[in-house]
Formats: C-alpha cells, sequence, structure tokens
C-alpha cells in the first residue's frame, strides 16, 4: 500500500471515531471563563487536552463576574461564557439579546452546595447560628456582589423562610467583589453575606465571621452557573458546539469524581489549584466536596432558573418581563453530546 493510501485510510478512521475530519481540526471556540471552581469541568478539559482531542482550540477569555461577560457575549467577541441566572441576564434576553443557555455549569447539589452564608462573630454569639435563628436579621446590611444575582435570590429564600419580607426587612449593600465583601464582614460593615464556598472559607478561616449555613440547604440542586452562547454561533457552527460539550462532559465527569474523594484525584485538584482563585492544592482539598456539582447530562436546571426568573418579577419586580422556556434554554447541543459520547467513545469509555 502507499504512503498516501495509508494517510488516507488513517484520516478515514479518525473521522469515523470522532465524527470529525483534520480539515476541521482548526475550529475556534471562544469561551467566557472565571477564575471560579465551578469552571472545573471546562478546566479539566482544556488541560487534559479533550478540546484538542475532538478538534477544537478553545481561546479563554478572563472575567471576574458572568455578568460582565455579557456585552463580550452580545458582540459576538467571544462565542459562549460562563453565566448567572441573574435578574439583569434575564431582563437582556427580554429585550433581544441574542443568547441561550446551553450547558450546566455547577450547582447547589445537596451535601455539594457551592455557596454559604455567613455572618458576623457578633451575631454569631448573639444567637445567628444556623437558617432557624434567620429571624435575627431584621433589622441588619446583607452584603452582596451584585443586586438580582444567584447570591441575593439564596439569601432572600431564608429570610423568607425565616418569616422576614427582604425587600423591606434587611438592607442590601450590593456591587460589591467578594473578596471585599469578606473583608467588610470582618469590619462589621455589613452583618451578613452570601459568598462562593472558598471566600466563606477564607472568612471563617480569618475570623472574620464564620459559615452558618451551606445554600443547598435552601435550595437543593438549585442552578449556580450555566453556559450561555451565542444563538448565531450555534446556528452556524452547532458540529463545533456539540464538539465543545463532549470534551467539557467529559472533564466534568473527572471534575465530579474528585469533589468526592480529592486525594484519589491528584492530577484533577492540581488542575484546579492551578486554574483558580484558590491556588494551593491543600485549599482546593480542603473545601472538597463543596466545589458544586455538575450534571453529567449537561442539562442545566431548568425548573430553578425558571422559577429564579419568576421571583424577580413577580416578588422583586426586577425582571420587567419573562422569557418562555424555550426562548432562554437550547438543550439540544447536551442531549447530542451525550449521544455522541456514547456511540464514539473518543475518550476511551
Amino acid at each position: 500500500m502507499r504512503f498516501s493510501n495509508v494517510f488516507a485510510a488513517i484520516a478515514a478512521l479518525g473521522v469515523a471515531l470522532t465524527g470529525f475530519s483534520p480539515a476541521q481540526a482548526k475550529d475556534v471556540v471562544r469561551v467566557g471563563e472565571g477564575p471560579f471552581i465551578t469552571g472545573g469541568g471546562f478546566f479539566v478539559a482544556q488541560e487534559k487536552g479533550y478540546f484538542d482531542k475532538l478538534g477544537i482550540t478553545v481561546e479563554p477569555k478572563m472575567f471576574i463576574d458572568g455578568a460582565l461577560a455579557v456585552p463580550s457575549l452580545i458582540s459576538g467577541e467571544i462565542d459562549i461564557s460562563f453565566m448567572t441566572a441573574n435578574a439583569g441576564l434575564f431582563n437582556s434576553i427580554a429585550k433581544g439579546a441574542p443568547l441561550v443557555f446551553v450547558l450546566d455549569r455547577g450547582n447547589n447539589k445537596k451535601g455539594r452546595g457551592y455557596t454559604v452564608i455567613n455572618v458576623t462573630k457578633e451575631l454569631y454569639d448573639g444567637g445567628v447560628k444556623s437558617l432557624a435563628d434567620f429571624s435575627k436579621l431584621k433589622g441588619k446590611r446583607i452584603g452582596l456582589s451584585a443586586t438580582g444575582s444567584i447570591n441575593q435570590y439564596l439569601f432572600a429564600k431564608a429570610l423568607q423562610n425565616a418569616g422576614l419580607d427582604p425587600r423591606k426587612d434587611v438592607t442590601w449593600v450590593t456591587n460589591v467583589p467578594q473578596p471585599d465583601l469578606m473583608k467588610m464582614l470582618g469590619q462589621k460593615q455589613v452583618d451578613a453575606t452570601d459568598l462562593a464556598y472558598q471566600f466563606g472559607f477564607f472568612a471563617q478561616n480569618n475570623k472574620w465571621g464564620p459559615i452558618v449555613a451551606v445554600d443547598d440547604q435552601i435550595d437543593p440542586d438549585g442552578a449556580v452557573g450555566l453556559y450561555a452562547a451565542r444563538s448565531a454561533f450555534i446556528k452556524e457552527h452547532r458540529d463545533v458546539m456539540v464538539r465543545f460539550a463532549m470534551a467539557y462532559l467529559q472533564g466534568v465527569k473527572e471534575f465530579n469524581a474528585a469533589a468526592g474523594a480529592p486525594d484519589k484525584h491528584p492530577d484533577i485538584v492540581e488542575i484546579l489549584a492551578k486554574r483558580t482563585a484558590l491556588k494551593k492544592p491543600e485549599l482546593v482539598k480542603a473545601i472538597a466536596p463543596n466545589w458544586s456539582y455538575t450534571n453529567e447530562d449537561g442539562i442545566p436546571n431548568v425548573k430553578s432558573v425558571m422559577a429564579m426568573q419568576d421571583y424577580w418579577a413577580d416578588y422583586f419586580h426586577l425582571v420587567e418581563k419573562k422569557v418562555p422556556e424555550n426562548k432562554l434554554f437550547d438543550l439540544s447541543i447536551a442531549q447530542e453530546a451525550v449521544k455522541r459520547l456514547a456511540t464514539e467513545k473518543p475518550f476511551g469509555q
């Protein structure tokens, strides 16, 4: 057999096994990401070369908050980005922002909650030690990174469960980065705050204020993060989007396994230390399993997201016009990715 025929045979085998040809090997996906452990599935997939294996070059652009990525996504500067289901994003989509949620990127699965509530030591010593004590927060200052955020949603629900009206019984101190909120708690500039687990952990360790609740107690399995993609990118590059999801979901599977047993997955721990704000492997292990959980079928927690939109629209009146479920989500990307992973087995399982 001539060499040319050998190469042709190898190329044909590659198409059969992976569903893409060498001509597609330079497909580029521009991804909005942040230094948060909820992005573990993406970090694992990138570091282990899973995107490369499926013919995709990812070009990450870092944002400190998913809300900051929205303009770049709308303008076409990036193709897909991490997001939270916040009031502002619902309003943007209602006004015509051409975005849809396509993949889960972390949720407060029972036992693996990623967001926490801290209170000052004074409040703790005064009896605020669990969700059952939140009626004592009446008149207090609650620190948050943003109005209409997932953090405000969870804290507000906790206050309601304690018999308070979060619209008038507390003062919301908003638009403060989470690292600053930790310090404000220690300086008694706020009385309580809702933080990502690592920041709540830091605040507690630095004696700025103890953790009194993990948010999987408030909204079990509630969505924390999602990936949103430009509708045009999905339409024009559907196969690329599906392959992106395939590689991502392989990373998710390994991320979830490591969260439950970090000592058995030192390679994953090292990747997360390198790619997140935690920096040190011992800190990554210290907060396990509270890394969040990502659904291994890739399907976002639709019911949870729709409940958030209803809450912001009907109760807080921060959402002006509701967007129907079929306009907010495109679940077909995740569904096709799962089917192709099962049939093509590009990662050997």
